[in-house]
């Protein structure tokens, strides 16, 4: 048996969402709360799930709140992030502090009971289908943007290329220098060079630019 507490500040949603897992014969909602504040309180009292799932947006002690000192207090219990919210700042930040799993009120009953299942089950993390996607097409999308200048038509010298693998590898410019028996200044030269004709703002623009087109490994 799956034990659940459920956070969610509006009482509609919080029901509905409860009417739903109570329907499933592996997990039992043992106890629900209007805010991450009551969660804590029932923590103390003595309840023990094996995830809690909480919204974010919540008085006095919001999800995000709720996730931090669960997972400095209760290590052992997993906690979902459920909301509205598909934002990558979010999502990073949730899954940074220790959320087991992150998924959009809007998911399907379907996939809402298969990810607390894999997330019960496993020690995996679980990020539901419609933000994956969200988060893939962004992806895409600043690779696109990224990559503006086709690579086939810049001329890099051998030495530039040399020097752009070094930076890949996380070496400073007098690390570089040093290694390639010249000046910290040359290198320099080199990098903004690159910068320059691939029309990348940044040293990591620049290594994603490489990678993507496959002028390093």
């Amino acid at each position: 048996m799956i034990k659940i507490i459920l956070a969610e500040g509006h009482n509609v949603v919080r029901n509905g969402i409860k009417a739903l897992l109570e329907k499933e014969n592996d997990i039992e909602v043992i106890a629900e709360a209007g805010n991450g504040e009551k969660v804590l309180e029932l923590l103390k009292e003595g309840h023990n799930p094996d995830i809690i799932i909480t919204a974010i947006n919540m008085a006095p002690v919001t999800g995000f709140e709720l996730l931090t000192r669960v997972k400095q207090s209760h290590p052992q219990i997993k906690v979902i992030i459920l909301s509205r919210m598909d934002g990558i700042d979010n999502i990073l930040h949730a899954f940074k502090a220790g959320a087991a799993g992150y998924m959009l009120k809007s998911i399907e009953a379907v996939e809402l009971i298969y990810g607390i299942r894999h997330i019960a089950a496993t020690n995996e993390r679980y990020l539901c289908n419609e933000v994956a996607l969200t988060l893939l097409d962004k992806l895409l999308q600043s690779a696109v943007s990224n990559s503006n200048i086709d690579a086939a038509n810049i001329d890099m010298s051998n030495r530039e290329i040399e020097v752009l693998s070094l930076v890949s590898q996380g070496f400073t410019n007098q690390e570089i220098a040093d290694k390639l028996f010249t000046s910290k200044r040359t290198i320099e030269s080199h990098r903004q060079n690159l910068v320059e004709k691939t029309g990348t703002r940044n040293t990591a623009a620049l290594i994603r630019y490489a990678v993507l087109n496959r002028i390093i490994g």
